[in-house]
């Protein structure tokens, strides 16, 4: 499993749009934003190959400017971590 964070910076006039996109776009979900086009959003994918094409589609929406990750975890077996350490 991988989950990662980042800014996606869209033009200001295209946000919601944007948001549209975006909320189709399977594992991607939206935090927050800011009144100059900055979108936070969460990705999460079940490999780390696919996180990067999530990536690259988010990059090719005409009304992104850019994409800059802020955080990336990859987990190799996720139910592991339920688990208690002893």
């Amino acid at each position: 499993m991988n989950i990662s964070s980042a800014i996606v910076y869209a033009k200001s006039t295209q946000e919601q749009i944007l948001r549209a996109h975006l909320s189709q776009m399977e594992g991607v979900e939206i935090h927050a934003s800011t009144d100059d086009g900055k979108l936070i959003v969460t990705i999460e994918s079940d490999s780390d190959r696919t996180a990067v094409d999530t990536y690259e589609a988010i990059e090719r929406i005409d009304s992104v400017l850019s994409v800059a990750m802020i955080f990336q975890q990859t987990e190799s077996n996720p139910d592991q971590e339920l688990l208690k350490c002893k």
